[in-house]
Parts: C-alpha cells; structure tokens; sequence
C-alpha cells in the first residue's frame, strides 16, 4: 500500500528538483521546484515516489538509494541480474575460504601433535640420517 503523500510547488533557492519529507503521521511531503519545465516536475515527482514505494528513507546507504532510484525497470533487472552473480561468486568465495579454514585448522592441530611428541622435525632427521649416515 502506498503511504499518503502530498505534493507541493514551490521556488526553490537553489538548483535542486525535488525534495522528499517524511510526515510524523507516516504520509510524505513531496516539494517540486516550480522553476522546472511540466516535464521535468514530472520526473522529479516519479524519481520522488520512487523513493516513497521502496521505503529509501529506512535505509541507510544514500549512494547506493540514489543510484537505484535513477533505473528504469530494464536497468533495475540488469542491476539486480548482476548483483545475484555477484551474490553467487561471494558465497562460493566463502565456501572456499571456510574449507582453507577447516583444512588449516586441521594440519595446525597435527602440527601440534609432531611438536608436542618430539617428532616435528622427524622427517629432516630421517632424511639427514639417510643421506648422511656412514652406516648405509
């Protein structure tokens, strides 16, 4: 359900388009700059509501809001397109950096056993004894 929302025209000081307020009651406040040509008050009326419709004023990361709320719905499914592959490569990265993990955890505590037992560096005194040992 869309939320009320109320649209006001009015000579902005500054350059801007449009301004969004949220009203303590949960409607919106759009402010349109009235120095806009129709069209261009239109597009910023949709950018405005666009804003409204995916609830941007609960979340937090301004640049990725507005650069989402400046795609058309092909650019929008693209975006979301990529960000899925993305999504999927992380977690395959992820699953392989848990596996590295698991895999050190596990020759760290054989590590531990070599060196705990006096046998960690058994395999170069094997290797010196037969290479070097006049007995062989």
């Amino acid at each position: 359900m869309t939320p009320d929302v109320n649209v006001k025209l009015i000579n902005f000081p500054n350059a801007g388009k449009e301004m969004v307020v949220p009203n303590e009651d949960g409607s919106y406040t759009i402010l349109i700059n009235a120095k806009l040509s129709y069209e261009d008050q239109v597009k910023a009326y949709e950018h405005a509501m666009r804003h409204i419709t995916e609830h941007d004023f609960e979340k937090e990361d301004v640049q990725s809001i507005e650069y989402h709320a400046h795609l058309n719905a092909e650019e929008k499914a693209a975006s979301n397109e990529i960000q899925a592959k993305y999504e999927e490569a992380l977690k395959k990265i992820r699953a392989r950096r848990r596996s590295i993990q698991r895999q050190m955890t596990i020759n760290n505590k054989k590590i531990q056993f070599l060196e705990e037992h006096g046998l960690a560096n058994f395999f170069a005194q094997s290797e010196q004894l037969f290479l070097y040992d006049e007995d062989h």
